[in-house]
């Protein structure tokens, strides 16, 4: 193929944090958080791919490592929202020809919250 070709990536990563919904919630409790990047990238005649999502997944690891046990202690998701994670990780540093379109959390499989970037 002689043209650059545009591609969408999903990587994802388990979570495994406490949290709690204050005031609905307030006791905190587990979650198997299940946080995913939805990403586009190029890829140009010359290249291999356009993300190496390997390596992509082990930033989403990273920088998901870096929230407390009770994902209410980050200053960034103090109501241990679904929704303030998908903030927390659309906030992830991304290679310069890579787009975040969209993130999303869900807290078991009946519930997903998707934020979507434009």
């Amino acid at each position: 193929m002689k043209q650059s070709l545009i591609f969408d990536y999903q990587i994802r990563a388990i979570l495994r944090r406490k949290h709690h919904n204050p005031p609905i919630w307030t006791e905190n409790h587990w979650h198997d958080f299940q946080v995913t990047l939805h990403l586009r990238a190029q890829r140009n005649p010359s290249d291999m791919y356009g993300l190496d999502m390997v390596e992509m997944e082990q930033r989403l690891q990273e920088w998901g490592e870096r929230l407390p046990i009770i994902v209410n202690d980050c200053p960034l998701c103090p109501g241990g929202t679904t929704e303030e994670l998908c903030c927390y990780f659309a906030s992830i540093p991304l290679e310069n020809h890579v787009t975040l379109i969209g993130v999303s959390v869900a807290e078991n499989s009946e519930r997903l919250t998707y934020l979507s970037i434009s």
